[in-house]
């Protein structure tokens, strides 16, 4: 899973083109702190809630995730990213298309697992707050690791959510690995 969890990544900075080449940003927009994830924040809610809905529900793999966010609408694309901050420079705006990765990944997985395996917000944010930075470190490495090693790296997480199914387990991976990658650009 996290070998493919990369070429997820890469789809999605594809479908996050240079959001700082938008059309002016809003007044209430331009208030905002133009921070890369503050960036990928704004374009996710400013998406129409259907195509959110059709993100968050497209299926179980990272695959389905990936094949939902390449097949989305570019109109609709721009259309959020022309109600967002732009990016002050190329750095923040390659950040950004990380955090907009992020963003995604983090609903996908946490949708998923509240669906299939009624893993509740709270729950989650209540078990990722007992995983430790050395825990945490050792899952970030997994994103270049075989599924089973990454498995084994959140153990401990799932077990405090009651998931033992390696696809809830692969789903809770992904939504470890983002947390991770969006702390980093906060």
């Amino acid at each position: 899973m996290p070998r493919r969890l990369a070429g997820a990544i890469v789809a999605f900075a594809l479908v996050a083109p240079a959001v700082s080449a938008r059309a002016a940003p809003t007044d209430t927009a331009s208030t905002a702190p133009a921070t890369p994830l503050a960036i990928a924040r704004c374009i996710w809610v400013s998406l129409p809630n259907t195509t959110r809905a059709a993100l968050v529900a497209s299926g179980p793999s990272i695959d389905d995730i990936g094949k939902a966010v390449a097949s989305m609408n570019p109109a609709l694309m721009a259309l959020a990213q022309s109600q967002c901050p732009q990016a002050a420079d190329a750095q923040v705006q390659d950040a950004a298309k990380d955090a907009w990765a992020g963003t995604v990944m983090t609903n996908w997985a946490q949708g998923e697992l509240a669906a299939r395996y009624r893993v509740t917000a709270p729950a989650l944010a209540t078990a990722w707050s007992h995983v430790t930075p050395a825990q945490r470190r050792q899952i970030a490495a997994g994103f270049d690791q075989a599924p089973e090693a990454v498995r084994a790296n959140v153990a401990g997480f799932a077990a405090e959510l009651r998931l033992t199914d390696p696809a809830a387990i692969d789903l809770l991976s992904a939504w470890a690995i983002a947390q991770i990658r969006l702390a980093s650009l906060n």
